[in-house]
């Protein structure tokens, strides 16, 4: 018997405010970018060097409702979920290109402005707990527990 496992956690900070869309059956999807920063210092010179990389994730439903309400540009957002690729075709050159996106299956927000920074519109404590009833693992254990 074989075993496959097609997982990526991503933590990092959404690159733009979210923008909610729906399906024309009444489903919200959000589609986010996350960016996560590196730094290393070079060992020829020195100098301390940074590079970002960029995530794309996809959210549907309840979920993606809860990250566009409560969450802007720059707060930080935990992800897991399988990556998804499609290759295309781009319009303008001709060239096929490779696409690749986290399809959000669990999510936590770790930082927003509405909690620590701002006065909040509505309770944040109870967009966490209807994200947390909408997770398919509700019962296991969040490895970010030990942050909240």
């Amino acid at each position: 018997m074989s075993a496959y496992i097609n997982e990526i956690t991503v933590m990092g900070n959404l690159g733009k405010d979210p923008e909610l869309r729906y399906f024309a059956n009444g489903t919200a999807s959000l589609r986010i970018s996350i960016a996560t920063p590196d730094q290393w210092t070079d060992k020829e010179t020195g100098e301390v060097k940074e590079s970002t990389q960029w995530h794309t994730a996809s959210l549907l439903g309840n979920q993606a409702e809860i990250v566009a309400k409560y969450m802007k540009k720059g707060d930080k957002i935990w992800i897991r979920g399988p990556l998804q690729t499609k290759i295309y075709s781009d319009e303008r050159t001709g060239m096929d290109r490779l696409s690749v996106m986290v399809k959000v299956q669990d999510m936590k927000m770790i930082h927003t402005k509405i909690r620590h920074d701002e006065k909040p519109e509505g309770p944040a404590d109870v967009a966490e707990q209807a994200q947390k009833s909408d997770s398919a693992q509700a019962t296991a254990v969040s490895p970010l527990e030990q942050f909240s």
